[in-house]
């Protein structure tokens, strides 16, 4: 009988920590989901009205969609103009100290405080459009550059054959500048879905 009830009470406990388990698990999965909503659905996040003309100018003048520029800042640090990577990267473009010091070097645009909007986005246009200059404005191809650095992209194109109008975003090897693409694509569609609206209210009206 005391064999019998301390196998139940083992059970017992095994049984609430799997469930403990489970929660966890749950919650976790919960909480992935809400911060992958809220990177995704963009009418939470917004730039303010200085970031959004930073945004138009520096896109206007880098000759780069500013949808796709607001984009790339909403994935890379949600209008944080104080965010930090865990590998360095500053600003609300998340800039490499030493890129954005080559890029100011090739452009003359001022690179002396990153975690400026006025310095940093600049830079990060001007880096954009080299990108899309570089791999024949093929915008997959850019993006993934600018997350993995062109380094791993030549290689990549060189090793799996891609040419100008590669598009299989499934392909890139590295699931962090997988996801990193998919989101700014994503954004970059619906920011100019609601650019042409605006358009279009403005007209009618």
């Amino acid at each position: 009988m005391r064999i019998a009830l301390k196998r139940r009470k083992r059970e017992v406990r095994r049984h609430q920590g799997n469930t403990g388990a489970l929660v966890f698990v749950l919650l976790l999965a919960l909480l992935s989901m809400l911060v992958l909503w809220l990177i995704h659905n963009s009418a939470f996040l917004r730039p303010s009205v200085e970031v959004s003309i930073l945004i138009e100018k520096s896109a206007e003048e880098q000759h780069v969609s500013p949808s796709l520029l607001q984009a790339v800042i909403l994935t890379e640090s949600k209008f944080d103009a104080k965010a930090v990577s865990h590998v360095g990267a500053v600003g609300m473009m998340q800039l490499m100290p030493e890129t954005a010091e080559w890029i100011s070097e090739e452009s003359g645009l001022p690179a002396d405080d990153l975690n400026r909007p006025d310095e940093n986005i600049p830079l990060g246009a001007w880096y954009l459009n080299f990108l899309l200059k570089k791999y024949h404005n093929n915008e997959v191809l850019a993006l993934a550059a600018y997350n993995a650095g062109r380094g791993n992209v030549d290689e990549w194109v060189e090793k799996y054959n891609w040419g100008e109008g590669f598009s299989k975003v499934d392909e890139i090897p590295f699931p962090e500048t997988r996801e990193f693409v998919k989101t700014v694509v994503s954004a970059r569609d619906r920011l100019e879905a609601e650019r042409k609206e605006k358009e279009k209210e403005k007209n009618g009206s």
